[in-house]
């Protein structure tokens, strides 16, 4: 009989229920900009790529410094997806 598991094991920051939050906020952003439409589509959009102040409880910025993510570097992964996904969309629906 197993008297232990692998998730008794304490790994660095994953334990924190906090910087999990903010991960799955950070994750569903993303979602909703890549695979959005409409309101939710631009509401992400805002949120990922608008400048505000950093301190700004629960702010793009802020959740990539408590998560010790490079904003910017992040920005630019997210637009490039983007673009990326807007062309195959456009692919896909020129040879239909």
């Amino acid at each position: 009989m197993k008297f232990w598991s692998n998730s008794d094991v304490q790994t660095p920051g994953a334990a924190i229920p906090e910087l999990r939050l903010l991960a799955a906020v950070l994750q569903r952003a993303i979602h909703d900009f890549i695979g959005g439409e409409g309101d939710v589509r631009e509401g992400a959009r805002s949120w990922l790529m608008d400048e505000e102040p950093t301190d700004a409880p629960l702010s793009f910025k802020f959740i990539c410094e408590a998560l010790d993510l490079d904003s910017e570097s992040l920005r630019k992964a997210i637009g490039r997806q983007a673009e990326a996904q807007l062309r195959e969309f456009a692919a896909n629906n020129a040879s239909a």
